[in-house]
């Protein structure tokens, strides 16, 4: 849609930043745990029951290639901002370069804090910190575009199809995540796998939230009001 209409008005910026950001985090968190054997054993070893029942990791190989797919496309998505509108025109707000470098800094903390108190790097907790990260980013990342969307009172520019899309992929992998826990009699893999569970119900919440406001709330309109660059691109939560 970006392409044919050849501008992303209408998209938020903030989203697309942070987008890209959480899935980079949730895409190291799902490679690692799907492959690295260190860590599988690791998360065994923490998360076995005092019976000795052997703890399984639930993330699968489905769940690697949906990081692997949405980084790229988060990634193509955000690049066309800068094609189509220039980030000159359209840059990120200052909220979302803070996220970013506390981000940063945060991870670079507990690397060095897990360092100093147990001499080694506690990789298996710094994957759950990634996952941590990218569930904050995903309610961060929604946030801006429904208040977009309020402000504008429009969802002309945001692709419903890509909401759409998104609900059954949050259903979906939320009851994937139960088959499998039911499937390996332990419960405890729900938390033992945490981002999965709450990324779901988080992306379930606030797609409902998107299609209330394309389907009743802004139904009638397909065209938005004007707003001034800076309400376009930074809605406050003032606004709400």
């Amino acid at each position: 849609m970006n392409y044919e209409r050849k501008t992303t008005r209408g998209l938020s910026v903030d989203f697309c930043v942070l987008n890209v950001l959480g899935y980079c985090c949730y895409t190291v968190y799902t490679t690692t745990f799907f492959w690295n054997q260190h860590i599988i054993d690791e998360y065994k070893h923490r998360f076995s029951s005092d019976e000795g029942e052997s703890a399984e990791v639930t993330v699968q190989g489905n769940d690697v290639a949906f990081a692997l797919h949405a980084v790229v496309m988060a990634t193509v998505t955000l690049s066309q901002i800068g094609i189509y509108d220039t980030f000159t025109a359209r840059p990120p707000s200052k909220r979302v370069l803070v996220i970013i470098l506390s981000t940063i800094a945060f991870c670079k903390g507990y690397v060095c804090f897990t360092w100093i108190v147990k001499g080694s790097i506690d990789f298996l907790g710094f994957l759950y910190v990634l996952g941590t990260i990218k569930v904050g980013v995903t309610i961060g990342k929604y946030v801006p575009q429904a208040l977009l969307n309020k402000s504008r009172q429009s969802t002309v520019g945001w692709n419903v199809l890509n909401v759409i899309l998104d609900l059954t992929g949050g259903v979906l992998s939320l009851v994937q995540l139960v088959g499998d826990c039911s499937n390996l009699r332990d419960w405890g893999g729900l938390f033992g796998n945490p981002t999965k569970l709450f990324l779901s119900m988080i992306t379930i919440v606030f797609d409902l939230v998107f299609l209330i406001q394309h389907y009743i709330l802004y139904a009638e309109k397909d065209t938005y009001s004007q707003l001034p660059l800076e309400a376009q691109e930074q809605p406050s939560i003032q606004t709400a």
